[in-house]
């Protein structure tokens, strides 16, 4: 099975996103690993006004890239 990546946007207010690159099966399997990954280690990533839930803001294919955060 070829392996596919999904970029998925997270929001804890629209000011302050980052960007989770996953690898996984489909596109809820990409958002709930980002979603995981964000509650294990959020801390590790700079946000505008830190909040604690996640939005996922979009979520979209994209082509390999040259890092995966997180392999579900």
């Amino acid at each position: 099975m070829p392996r596919t990546f999904f970029a998925i946007e997270v929001v804890r207010q629209v000011e302050a996103t980052v960007e989770i690159i996953v690898e996984a099966a489909d596109e809820d399997t990409a958002q709930a690993a980002a979603l995981a990954h964000l509650k294990a280690r959020g801390n590790e990533y700079e946000w505008l006004n830190p909040k604690s839930e996640f939005i996922v803001w979009r979520k979209r294919p994209v082509d390999t890239p040259p890092i995966v955060d997180v392999t579900a």
